[in-house]
């Protein structure tokens, strides 16, 4: 298929890279005041892929570079936008009076980016555009440099859902047709893809109970996110105290949701034996892939920068529409706000910029996620 990948960061070298291994013909956008992050990749159009340790897998050549929206999405038939959630309005409205009927967008990344682009599109007067996303990036990656990009591990199991609804059979079908090796999960709609947020949920309460730590530096060389020490039983029951109010919301909308702990072990996924043993949520969060990560040395990262306004701040806002009390989800958008210095509250994912209307009632809302409209 004629495939655009927009953004060129992590993501969008790995999407555009893998693509291309997948026999697609590809090409790169960036939005225009980002022109000289592609200068040297639009002269040579190559790519190198390099695994963990950072040995050649490959070479790609893509189709084309550009930083000329109409030309970028022109005549392609699936659109792919791996970036920071935040990103997601200034390249729909970069792209969003080029587009035609019948093509197919994703958003790749932190659920919820089918919502900014519809609402974008509906301001522009644009219709038949098919939204997709997914609840995460399908792999690890690093940009290293113009030319060279690290996948350092395939996500293969991505939850996706269509804004509207009614739409999902057909984007998983072109989904599927672009990862045929991937496990997908039929989302309900675009708030179950929203929800299922393993980072706001997971990385929020230890970068708060370890901020002075973080802070300080102290103990700097031996700090891990994810490590027994830094998430001892206390912090794992604040994580499940932000896991269930996610569950919570997802019920009142009528979700079949599933604790973290039955998502790590696979339940819902399919077949029973792709599930795997349902463990305690302390054993279930320690594993020793997470463990081993570094760091973060900093309280302004994504972990917090990212995750609290983009993630805690959508869970309380939603859960104040279809009445399930968030006081957990809440209390660290209000802490994390302190501690950087930020108005997580302002600058976060409230239902308005999500383009839904907090006057609306419960079986008004789950009728725009069907059907597009009310």
């Amino acid at each position: 298929m004629k495939v655009t990948v927009m953004g060129a960061g992590n993501g969008g070298y790995a999407t555009a890279a893998d693509m291309t291994m997948r026999g697609h013909q590809v090409t790169l956008f960036e939005l225009p005041r980002f022109a000289d992050k592609i200068a040297a990749l639009r002269a040579e159009l190559t790519i190198e892929v390099v695994d963990i340790d950072q040995k050649p897998v490959t070479t790609v050549r893509l189709a084309g570079v550009t930083s000329d929206p109409e030309q970028a999405v022109q005549g392609a038939e699936v659109i792919l936008n791996p970036v920071p959630i935040f990103g997601y309005e200034d390249f729909a409205r970069a792209v969003g009076p080029h587009l035609t009927a019948g093509q197919y967008l994703f958003t790749f990344g932190k659920g919820g980016g089918s919502l900014i682009y519809a609402r974008v599109l509906r301001e522009l007067g644009k219709k038949g555009i098919l939204l997709g996303e997914t609840n995460t990036l399908p792999y690890g990656a690093t940009r290293l440099g113009d030319h060279r990009v690290r996948i350092e591990a395939p996500t293969t199991e991505l939850i996706t859902g269509s804004f509207p609804a009614r739409d999902t059979e057909a984007v998983i079908g072109t989904l599927k047709k672009l990862y045929p090796d991937y496990s997908i999960r039929r989302a309900a709609n675009v708030l179950e893809v929203l929800l299922v947020d393993y980072n706001a949920i997971t990385h929020i309460p230890p970068m708060i109970c370890n901020a002075a730590r973080i802070a300080s530096g102290y103990g700097r060389d031996d700090f891990h996110l994810f490590g027994k020490a830094e998430n001892p039983p206390p912090v794992v029951e604040l994580i499940r105290a932000i896991d269930r109010e996610r569950m919570a919301i997802g019920e009142a909308l009528g979700i079949k949701a599933y604790t973290l702990e039955e998502e790590i072990a696979h339940v819902g996924w399919g077949p029973k034996g792709h599930e795997r043993e349902v463990l305690p949520l302390y054993d279930a969060i320690h594993t020793e892939k997470l463990e081993v990560c570094e760091g973060p040395y900093t309280l302004k990262t994504r972990h917090l920068t990212e995750d609290v306004p983009y993630g805690l701040v959508a869970y309380a806002s939603l859960g104040k529409l279809v009445g399930v009390p968030t006081p957990v989800s809440a209390a660290f958008v209000t802490i994390a706000s302190v501690l950087n210095g930020e108005d997580y509250w302002q600058k976060g994912r409230t239902l308005e910029k999500m383009g839904l209307d907090p006057n609306w009632d419960v079986e008004t809302l789950k009728r725009y996620l069907q059907e597009g409209e009310v």
